[in-house]
């Protein structure tokens, strides 16, 4: 009788789901999630008032004090910026981690206090170096200010006005749950079921509960505080594929439950996104106390390889360097593009259907280098030195990895990356077993984009994989690349490359 009585009243209807879901994720993000990413915006934004600022006095005042200008407005505009820089940045005025949270002192009055200040400082530099602009008179007047007193005056002024209209949009975004962490629960018994409902009643404008998951269908409630919930791990994965917008999975399992936790990490290190275990004390009457980024108080085990700054000087550099080779190589595209049509029939380029960030199928460009009708469209056979479905025009191209200069296109659309993991073929096989059956992490490699070059590429694991061992060394490179990207480790595999193709290896 225990156990009907826990049974799910009824199915989770997927139109339900699919409605729930459809309204909350409506709820768009207006600013970045990276604190440190906001805070270069804001900076830039203050700079740019406190800059413009300073052209306007120029501009209004210079026609009549062009002498002073010259001597004098050179030194302070210097002093001044950097004055702006340092004072901010002691301040720390551009951490913007919790700032949903701040206060009208620490958001708006404290940084016009400072631009005060610097400004201020500066001034008083120019004044004991006798490069002041100020009148010799003994009477106080309007004329007798100085153009640095105008910018003292509005300077503040504007940096206050700017301030508190960011401060006034924040709160209208926050209210209406445009800056929240969206999150998806996996766990609906006793631990999940808290979790909600402390999310909902203690953080409804920094938390957003998108979806609520278990395996344990018959043991769980159909819906979790109006939550419904859908199934296992393996929906949950489809969906957070599915969804971009999803920032954090958080697992509400008792640490008891030691071997189900790892193999829900095992699953969800596929995923470029964070992973948290909520500790089992969730909801309980303990001292409240919102933790910097919003949130509950959660373990993290498992960060997404890039924060959003990190993913956009990363795009950055792949935009406007695929953009430029792919003009600067036109001709050789162009030749090669003529070489093909000459020499067998057939599509110039071949596309091929692989998986991407995400586990997420895209079709990758090459020039096509085999016969059309002995191409392996899922690449169960792997191409080995001396294939006879090769071309002779396509064994040029493999062999100087010109083949691959489509594939800027896929950078350009945002499916790949310059250097990141390659991309293998969906239905590739090593001795007869898939890729995934033969080393366990293998979907770890999908947790960024995949290159058109690669850290396994420049340490010689080119050609085929014909052995588990080569699948596994390829594997490894990848993980240790996703675990220790940074920029410069980027620009330091692109010059490895280019040493690569001049001297080929394992290319065929």
């Amino acid at each position: 009788m225990r156990t009907a009585a826990r049974m799910r009243p009824h199915a989770v209807d997927s139109s339900e789901l699919s409605s729930f879901r459809t309204q909350t994720l409506a709820r768009k993000h207006y600013l970045p999630r990276d604190p440190r990413l906001g805070g270069i915006l804001l900076a830039m934004c203050d700079l740019a008032v406190f800059a413009a600022v300073m052209v306007l006095v120029a501009m209004l005042l210079a026609p009549a004090s062009a002498d002073l200008f010259a001597t004098s407005w050179p030194h302070f505009a210097l002093t001044g910026v950097l004055s702006f820089i340092v004072a901010h940045s002691l301040a720390r005025s551009y951490d913007l981690a919790g700032a949903v949270h701040a206060s009208l002192f620490d958001f708006v009055i404290k940084p016009a206090v400072l631009t005060c200040a610097a400004t201020t400082f500066s001034y008083g530099i120019e004044a004991w170096l006798g490069h002041s602009a100020v009148g010799d008179g003994a009477a106080f007047s309007l004329a007798q200010l100085s153009p640095e007193h105008y910018v003292i005056v509005f300077a503040t002024l504007a940096m206050a006005g700017e301030r508190l209209l960011g401060y006034g949009l924040l709160n209208r975004w926050q209210a209406a749950g445009h800056l929240s962490t969206t999150v998806v629960v996996f766990g609906a018994d006793s631990i999940g079921q808290r979790l909600v409902k402390v999310v909902r009643e203690d953080y409804p404008e920094s938390v957003s509960v998108v979806g609520v998951f278990d395996d344990r269908v018959q043991r769980v409630p159909g819906h979790v505080q109006g939550i419904p919930v859908d199934g296992g791990i393996d929906a949950l994965i489809e969906f957070v594929k599915a969804t971009p917008a999803v920032d954090k999975v958080l697992i509400a399992l008792p640490m008891s439950a030691e071997g189900r936790i790892l193999q829900l990490l095992t699953k969800l290190r596929s995923l470029a996104v964070d992973v948290a275990l909520v500790p089992d004390f969730v909801g309980m009457r303990l001292d409240k106390q919102i933790t910097r980024d919003g949130t509950p108080p959660i373990l993290s085990v498992l960060r997404k390889p890039q924060s959003e700054l990190d993913w956009l000087v990363k795009r950055s550099f792949d935009f406007a360097t695929s953009l430029g080779l792919l003009i600067a190589l036109s001709p050789l595209l162009a030749l090669t593009a003529l070489a093909i049509r000459l020499d067998s029939p057939g599509a110039i380029l071949f596309r091929q259907p692989r998986l991407g960030l995400n586990n997420r199928e895209f079709n990758v460009l090459k020039f096509r280098s085999m016969y059309v009708e002995q191409s392996d469209l899922e690449a169960r056979e792997q191409t080995k030195r001396n294939d006879a479905r090769v071309t002779p025009v396509g064994a040029w191209l493999r062999r100087l990895s010109i083949d691959e200069l489509p594939q800027l296109f896929n950078v350009l659309a945002g499916d790949m990356s310059l250097v990141g993991p390659r991309p293998h073929a969906l239905g590739m096989q090593v001795k007869d077993r898939l890729c995934d059956e033969i080393v366990h992490e293998y979907a770890v490699r999908h947790r960024m984009r995949p290159g058109i070059t690669g850290w396994a590429q420049v340490r010689g694991l080119r050609g085929a994989v014909d052995e588990p061992a080569l699948l596994e060394a390829r594997v490894n490179h990848d993980i240790y690349y996703i675990d220790n990207w940074s920029f410069f480790f980027d620009l330091r595999i692109l010059v490895m490359t280019v040493v690569e193709l001049i001297r080929p290896r394992n290319a065929f």
